[in-house]
């Protein structure tokens, strides 16, 4: 079996696995294992072995953030967006918001921390919008 093919029946198993118990999905999860070790290139059969584990994710998408670093992240992130003031005081808010969140980023756990740093992105579109005054 090609990578390509085990790929596109993993893909359409999480498509049908949706709302699934955790049994259902373990089952599976050693069915496809068992799958992915047929994958002829070495490579690519440690690449489907991976993709087997993260099943759970592409079933429900990944899990939320928890840690105290992304909830303040999240916060910060509000409080700029819905903020108030001149757009200069806005953008002096995003700005600061945007240092600390790149420092909760670095403090975060591994699976979280790109995903804090990405919430920097909404700031600097806000801040492209109020520099241009649209």
């Amino acid at each position: 079996m090609d990578f390509e093919t085990f790929d596109a029946r993993l893909l359409e198993l999480a498509d049908a696995l949706q709302g699934a118990d955790e049994a259902t999905v373990a089952a599976e999860i050693d069915r496809l294992t068992v799958l992915a070790q047929q994958v002829e290139d070495e490579r690519s059969r440690r690449l489907a072995l991976i993709r087997v584990q993260k099943l759970p994710e592409l079933i429900n998408g990944p899990r939320p953030g928890s840690s105290p670093q992304f909830r303040r992240a999240s916060t910060l992130v509000a409080q700029v967006i819905s903020g108030t003031g001149t757009p200069a005081e806005r953008i002096a808010h995003a700005e600061r918001a945007k240092a600390e969140i790149a420092e909760l980023s670095a403090q975060a756990p591994p699976r979280e921390s790109l995903t804090i740093l990405r919430m920097n992105s909404a700031l600097v579109r806000l801040v492209d919008r109020l520099q241009s005054g649209s």
